[in-house]
């Protein structure tokens, strides 16, 4: 059964191949955006495992779901603010899953010679670089939504003392903080162009609805007569919206919390409960 599998898994993956290399044309809507720039020439070659990994780019590209591949890169997004997975990109990761996924599979069918759990490998290394990168992007998004509250309204403080709001968000980005690291990135992408304009594609970039609203509302502040006393309601306004998200995350952990006390503490507490008890009646029968 195990070289019925392996011919199988052989004969889809050449007509995969074969797929790609005849049929040059995109797929509406595929994640052309995607693929045409897996199709550039990078200039710089991958070393080692990475650039036969690579391979794998063109391929996957062209028929892995823009949906998967748009939520994996705003994953790596804030990853890579975090200082993690930095010269990876949204095709490289999916190359990398199915790697994992196929490798698993093949060892699985090896080893045990049973398709059930063979499929259990695969999924399991196909999930496993989302979660890691899931796990570091989810924290980092946490620290950057918990900073950013502080770091309007130091805007605010500096354009209240009469300094520009493209000065006030020059200087507070040297605070530091992770949203400080992110404005940074910004003014140094947006050399030769409209501060805004940048900012607004680095906020639909990151995915992050918090970031979206602030770009769209700094546009409005900057083209706006009384720029201090809206930089300041706007300081207020987005302070108080992540104290009232923090208030309704703190109630919803409380209701999130009560299925695994009843798996963990409660029913644990009952079987022990119920073999005291019982274990002494069922020895006198």
């Amino acid at each position: 059964m195990t070289l019925v599998y392996l011919i199988g898994l052989a004969v889809t993956l050449l007509l995969l191949l074969i797929g790609v290399e005849f049929i040059p044309s995109l797929p509406a809507g595929r994640a052309a955006r995607y693929l045409q720039e897996s199709d550039q020439p990078t200039g710089a070659v991958l070393p080692g495992w990475r650039g036969w990994l690579s391979k794998l780019d063109r391929p996957l590209a062209r028929w892995t779901p823009g949906s998967l591949l748009r939520r994996t890169h705003s994953d790596l997004y804030f990853a890579q603010l975090g200082g993690r997975w930095e010269s990876w990109d949204a095709v490289q990761v999916t190359s990398l899953r199915f790697a994992l996924a196929s490798a698993a599979l093949l060892l699985g069918l090896l080893t045990y010679d049973n398709l059930v759990l063979s499929l259990v490998a695969a999924l399991l290394g196909w999930q496993t670089p989302a979660v890691l990168i899931g796990g570091v992007a989810r924290r980092t998004r946490r620290r950057f939504q918990a900073q950013l509250p502080e770091f309007i309204q130091l805007v605010a403080a500096q354009m209240a003392a009469g300094v520009s709001l493209e000065e006030a968000l020059r200087r507070t980005g040297q605070s530091g903080s992770l949203v400080g690291k992110w404005m940074q990135r910004v003014l140094r992408m947006s050399q030769g162009r409209v501060v805004f304009t940048q900012l607004q594609k680095e906020a639909q970039e990151s995915t992050l609805p918090e970031l979206i609203g602030l770009a769209v509302q700094l546009d409005f502040v900057r083209m706006g007569t009384a720029q201090q006393e809206l930089m300041a309601q706007m300081a207020n306004r987005i302070a108080a919206d992540y104290a009232a998200g923090a208030e309704q995350r703190a109630e919803r952990v409380g209701a999130e919390l009560v299925i695994p006390m009843v798996l963990f503490y409660f029913l644990p507490f009952i079987a022990i409960i119920l073999t005291l008890i019982g274990w002494p009646i069922l020895t006198t029968l």
